[in-house]
């Protein structure tokens, strides 16, 4: 990210040294706009060619993801059994089926919509769960090797905005049946909008949607699920919708009342929302951490722009989840307004709250965070403290130790918001942070005003389709000739340098192409503008991201956008030091760590470093020979979760034995404060030898957890009688009820009585002092109990 700035930078003086010969008023001769249409439709016929499912026992209508441009074999994705699964997933085609509407419009060919209308309604009949969902999004799809659902059985959309028009135009019934399962499948409670970007049930029936009272409340409630915005977002979008097609206002309602969850997260000094509006459970005890600054950030860790975007090493494990065309990637937290601004245009007058929410969000981003002279977003927390060039001092939620937090250059997504924004309602101030953005990427002066003479980069090697779509938008809100030129030289550049070989792609040294690049769709809106029509009819251009997340081969869960659609020259993604660990290939990892590949270097979101991956699959030579590399021994994951606790997790006593001979902490602590103490209270299958090993090596007995849970607490609602037992030999102290009712201690258990403990009061396991009693196998306590008023 910082070479991409500096890069910026360098471009920009070189700029204004050559203003007499690059920027200019007047716009150049239009090129032939047929070259847009003739290349998308060489596109598409490729598409129906090379792409449809003619795999397996089933041919079907169905479109795989893409396919190799050199050999035009499909994608696939290799499980970790070793299955190869050729990747259909419906959610990973929407700006295909798109486009493909677009070119029936545009050529008045039929089979280019029909190929669409054919594979929606394929999947309508075939691809469904029993309860409405369908086997697509993040983590799940359709093997058209296998003729048969793939991945983690999970529904999961974050910013995916399908294409709901054509859908509805295929199967209203079905459509209807998708948007209300998506709804009901991902909101909990609808007195609150508690909800999860993850649906776990494909299967089971649902309840229905809407007709609820909604009470609201505080956010930042308690919730056993994560209330991500961008599933947020798609849930909005898909209500929105259904509104528009059935006149019902009940979905468009609720659209509003999820919306306004974020806006109530915002700190009114500062306006910026939060990612989430819940939390997950609340700490009975707060761990102060190194980076004191953690505490500081509210009441969850986040900050804008997303550590995700501003750490550069947590960057190159995330960027896949952030790339919404093959390698334009982007800051995903500008997407939702984008989304609410299109969402409120379509709306009218219904839609003025989804717009100010937006327009709102956009200000905050710019007057708290945006630098003018480095055209970039400083980090901040979203309580507005500054956080530029802060140093992690342990791994934790900001990056890994000794990483910094950067600025974060805008680009052209960004360029797109405040022009949307600008053209939705006429703010001066959108118009002069999209002029901004313009010129700190090299596109050159829109002007002071609409009315004022541009002065645009006509030179400019641009070939970034989200540019294209702002100065198409630009053009098509203010006439000027100038911003249309420019629209259709970066158009140019797009078929230059992004088509190659009848596909859409980075360069010609990549070896796939993604049908859901949204290259071709900006095209198709470039020609229509330059023919007369100004995109009346076509399929509209939303912010949609397309991805697909699961385990790859001896990988932990990667992204197909960040393993499969950058190799070049390659036809599957190579061994990293992470896998080659978690498989145990020690020749392997001794020639990458003499290649000088970082022994801590980590390849994917959940932040494991080999020494984890070779922990879990207990691989003690890989173990070994890492640490005597340097490797860090304490490193952490994404949950905060170290080596030993891993190590204990699995059972590997003899691992666990070279980590603590090596200096790991015996008393570390992950992001609920377990110690690998509380882990062989809660996972042993050894009895009391892990637990044993560690309260040896100086372990705390009586350490609490972030719920006040001591490893005595643990091993009792794990039915643990033995390590339970051990512990309390070596000086755990006895504090719930629960404890004592299972331990057999009846003083014990009246003591707490007395106390005014609440007998039915419950563990984290859902056990009552009852059932504790009944597990230690004490009748004697249980009759006490129930002559006490426990309930059975």
């Amino acid at each position: 990210m910082r070479v991409r700035f500096e890069h910026q930078a360098v471009v920009g003086i070189v700029l204004i040294c050559q203003l007499s010969i690059c920027l200019g008023k007047e716009a150049p001769g239009p090129t032939d706009p047929n070259r847009y249409v003739n290349a998308v439709r060489e596109f598409a016929d490729n598409v129906l060619l090379y792409g449809r499912d003619t795999y397996g026992p089933k041919h079907t209508p169905l479109f795989v993801d893409g396919v190799n441009i050199h050999t035009h074999e499909p994608v696939q994705w290799i499980a970790p059994n070793g299955d190869r699964w050729i990747l259909s997933n419906l959610a990973s085609q929407q700006n295909l089926f798109r486009t493909l509407d677009a070119l029936t419009t545009i050529t008045g060919d039929p089979k280019y919509k029909q190929a669409a209308v054919d594979a929606i309604r394929y999947a309508f009949e075939n691809l469904r769960t029993p309860n409405g969902l369908l086997y697509w999004g993040g983590h799940s799809a359709y093997d058209a090797r296998a003729d048969k659902p793939c991945g983690r059985g999970i529904h999961e959309f974050k910013g995916t905005y399908p294409y709901y028009e054509l859908m509805w135009e295929v199967d209203p019934e079905a459509t209807k049946h998708f948007i209300e399962a998506f709804w009901s499948g991902h909101i909990s409670d609808w007195s609150n909008l508690d909800m999860d970007r993850h649906c776990y049930n494909l299967n089971g029936p649902l309840n229905k949607p809407w007709g609820y009272e909604y009470k609201g409340g505080p956010v930042f409630f308690e919730s056993k699920g994560l209330s991500a915005y961008n599933t947020a977002s798609d849930l909005s979008y898909a209500a929105v919708w259904l509104t528009e097609f059935t006149g019902d206002r009940e979905p468009l309602r609720w659209a509003e009342l999820l919306a306004h969850r974020y806006v109530e997260t915002r700190d009114p000094q500062v306006g910026i929302s939060f990612p989430a509006f819940t939390r997950g459970r609340r700490p009975k005890i707060q761990f102060p951490s190194r980076d004191g600054i953690i505490e500081k950030l509210g009441p969850i860790p986040y900050i804008f722009p997303a550590q995700y975007i501003a750490n550069t090493e947590l960057w190159k494990c995330c960027f896949g989840y952030n790339t919404f065309t093959p390698e334009r990637v982007v800051n995903g937290q500008f997407l939702s307004s984008i989304c609410q601004l299109q969402l409120g245009e379509m709306l009218g007058d219904d839609g003025r709250k989804l717009t100010q929410w937006a327009i709102e969000e956009l200000t905050a981003y710019m007057k708290v965070a945006y630098r003018e002279e480095q055209n970039a977003f400083v980090p901040m927390s979203l309580g507005g403290m500054d956080l530029i060039g802060y140093v992690s001092k342990e791994d934790g939620p900001l990056g890994f130790k000794g990483t910094k937090l950067e600025p974060v250059p805008a680009g052209p997504i960004e360029l797109w918001a405040y022009i949307s924004a600008y053209c939705s309602t006429k703010n001066k101030s959108m118009w002069d942070m999209a002029r901004n953005i313009a010129r700190g990427n090299n596109y050159g002066d829109i002007g002071v005003n609409e009315v004022d003479e541009p002065l645009l980069n006509f030179q400019t090697e641009s070939s970034d389709p989200y540019a294209l779509t702002a100065f198409n938008t630009l053009y098509n809100n203010t006439g000027k000739k100038q911003f249309l030129a420019l629209a259709q030289k970066i158009g140019d550049n797009i078929v230059l340098y992004r088509f190659s070989k009848g596909f859409f792609e980075p360069g010609n040294q990549h070896a796939f192409a993604k049908f859901d690049s949204i290259d071709p769709l900006v095209l198709l809106h470039l020609y229509s503008v330059f023919i007369g029509d100004k995109n009346v009819g076509l399929p509209g251009v939303w912010p949609g991201m397309s991805y697909f997340e699961t385990e790859y081969r001896g990988k932990d869960l990667v992204v197909d956008n960040q393993i499969i659609y950058v190799l070049k020259g390659l036809p599957e993604p190579p061994v990293s030091l992470q896998e080659a660990a978690a498989v145990g290939n020690l020749d392997l990892i001794k020639s990458f760590v003499e290649a000088e590949i970082k022994v801590d270097a980590r390849e994917d979101s959940f932040f494991k470093t080999a020494v984890h991956r070779a922990v879990i699959s207990g691989h003690r030579d890989v173990v070994e020979f890492l640490l005597s590399r340097g490797a860090d021994i304490d490193a952490r994951d994404s949950f905060l979760v170290s080596a030993l606790h891993y190590a204990v997790q699995n059972n590997h006593k003899d691992i666990a034995e070279l980590l603590l001979a090596n200096g790991a902490s015996a008393d570390a602590r992950d992001g609920a404060g377990d110690t690998p103490l509380h882990y062989a209270a809660r996972f042993s299958k050894v009895g009391k030898d892990l637990p044993g090993l560690l309260i040896s090596k100086g372990a705390d007995a009586n350490a609490k957890n972030s719920q006040g849970q001591t490893p005595l607490d643990v091993a009792v609602s794990n039915n643990h009688k033995d390590i339970a037992e051990l512990l309390l030999a070596n000086g755990s102290q006895i504090s719930t009820i629960n404890a004592v009712a299972y331990l057999g201690d009846v003083g014990k258990v009246r003591e707490f009585l007395e106390q005014g403990i609440d007998i039915n009061a419950r563990d984290d396991a859902g056990n009552a002092s009852l059932h504790s009693a009944v597990d230690g196998g004490h009748k004697d306590i249980a009759e006490f109990l129930l002559d006490h008023g426990a309930d059975v």
